[in-house]
């Protein structure tokens, strides 16, 4: 047998190894190649050389911008985010093929951003790890559990209102009211401590900020070993490990005096006791050894983050909206006298669930100010709408602001109409039209608790005292900052109703 040696330059070897790494490289992209090829053919805004149209979340009028990119660009619009291709869908049919299906729960890469700041919650779990989690959580969220928490949001809301009360015939920002009391009945539901008696003031869960946009911008801090050299991301890094250290020290405290419980008797049922959300996960962690501390810190810092900004802005933007439409701040009124017919007795969860016209105006209000105006998914697999392929792995935003403004879908949308969501009307729209807390199987895991708390903090209020618009603040100037804030604040005027006729007319 002869064999025939390869005589070689060095300078071949070269152009070998060149073409190797470049099939090797073209491989590992080939997903990327696919979607920028299929996501080129889309109409979108011109982007800006590496940042894409990152710029744009900046604008001012960005969320506007956004409401009415669809009758610019059609159903699907075109962007990039750097040098990633995304598609942002509008229509609630091309909505529900992403976030009604099992195969497109995966999260895109910036939600990872949030990791110092959220930690590796529900939030920003990767897929597999998630549906354990979720399924682990869930018991935690039915209206059962629920229902014992109700005093807590009634009591809180007491407090709120009586500031209210003392700000009797004042023009006043609600925002910081309304936040405080958030807090305050989050870290009872949550982390088990009643702000009222312990005045943790110190607890680091209202200190931090999100980078994410400013790193989005600066592209060479999307790298993560970059970014932990620079001052922000010191400053990030200090903010993540107080936040951790402190859930740590209580889920610590809290197992300890579970522990001493066991072994003392105790009178009180689990029909009657009242658990938070970190006993309940100190407990689960017992029977779950999967579901570990680090689990529970990180759950923590995601129920408490997440679930401030975005029940205090839903809240402070319903009771400015209420305050300038009184024709429908009448029939809420209406609706708690007669729920309530004189009695002053804190409402119970029957009560809660009675109050139809409120929820209606509280859909309305995260209708047209979803308090996470945006959410992002990577495709599992290809997506096939009319004539158009979106690719497995390519990355697909959705606008719930944009969409709550379709108006095919919501006639006069800029209009402050809480009669869309009565029955007769909410049954006859596609169900992925409203989608304030997302949908699907990944939705927000606390929507119930969240309509709950919003309407005991409203419900207190309008008990009391009616709202009246201020002259030259009457109108909202959102801006986006991952979720929805109003520019300036939200402005009303405090009337007590005891000194209102009863019969007043609007």
């Amino acid at each position: 047998m002869v064999f025939l040696e390869w005589e070689h330059t060095p300078g071949e070897a070269w152009i070998y190894l060149v073409i190797l790494t470049s099939i090797y490289i073209l491989y590992i992209l080939k997903n990327y190649i696919r979607c920028v090829i299929h996501v080129s053919r889309l109409n979108g805004p011109k982007a800006v050389p590496i940042i894409g149209n990152v710029n744009i979340a900046l604008e001012e009028n960005f969320l506007y911008r956004l409401a009415n990119e669809s009758k610019i660009y059609g159903r699907f619009v075109k962007v990039w985010v750097t040098i990633l291709p995304y598609v942002v869908l509008l229509e609630p049919e091309d909505i529900q093929l992403v976030l009604g299906s099992t195969k497109h729960t995966r999260k895109v890469f910036f939600y990872k951003l949030l990791d110092n700041f959220l930690g590796k919650g529900l939030i920003t779990r990767d897929m597999e790890t998630w549906r354990v989690h979720r399924k682990i959580l869930q018991p935690a969220f039915h209206l059962h559990i629920l229902e014992k928490f109700t005093n807590i949001f009634a009591e809180h809301a007491d407090s709120l209102m009586k500031k209210f009360l003392e700000k009797k015939d004042q023009e006043i920002n609600i925002t910081t009211f309304i936040n405080d009391s958030v807090y305050n009945i989050l870290s009872e539901t949550v982390l088990g401590i009643n702000q009222r008696t312990s005045k943790m003031d110190d607890l680091p869960f209202r200190k931090g900020q999100i980078m994410l946009l400013y790193r989005m911008m600066r592209p060479w801090l999307l790298m993560e070993w970059i970014y932990r050299l620079t001052k922000y991301g010191r400053e990030e890094q200090k903010q993540r490990n107080e936040l951790f250290d402190t859930c740590f020290k209580m889920m610590k405290e809290k197992r300890e005096l579970l522990r001493n419980k066991k072994c003392e008797p105790d009178d009180q049922t689990e029909e009657t006791r009242k658990m938070s959300l970190l006993e309940y996960m100190v407990e689960i962690n017992e029977k779950h050894p999967c579901f570990s501390d680090k689990d529970i810190v990180e759950e923590c810092c995601t129920f408490m983050l997440a679930g401030q900004d975005s029940v205090g802005t839903a809240t402070a933007m319903t009771l400015f909206l209420l305050a300038n439409n009184p024709e429908w701040q009448e029939k809420c009124i209406e609706e708690l006298d007669r729920i309530f017919d004189g009695n002053p007795k804190l409402p119970t969860i029957n009560d809660l669930k009675d109050m139809k016209c409120l929820e209606m105006c509280i859909k309305e209000s995260l209708r047209l100010y979803p308090s996470v105006p945006i959410i992002a998914r990577k495709l599992g697999e290809d997506v096939k709408i009319g004539k158009y392929v979106i690719p497995t792995g390519c990355s697909v935003l959705i606008s719930p602001y944009a969409t709550h403004r379709l108006p095919h879908h919501f006639p006069d949308p800029e209009a402050f109409k809480p009669e869309r969501f009565d029955t007769e009307n909410s049954e006859k729209r596609h169900p992925y039209a409203h989608i304030p807390f997302s949908a699907g199987p990944r939705n927000c895991i606390g929507y119930k608790f969240a309509m709950l708390e919003m309407k005991s903090m409203i419900c207190a209020i309008l008990r009391r005292c009616r709202l009246q618009s201020v002259p030259g603040k009457e109108v909202i100037r959102p801006k986006f900052r991952m979720t929805i804030r109003a520019q300036g604040g939200l402005w009303v005027k405090v009337i007590v109703r005891d000194e209102t006729p009863k019969n007043v007319v609007i």
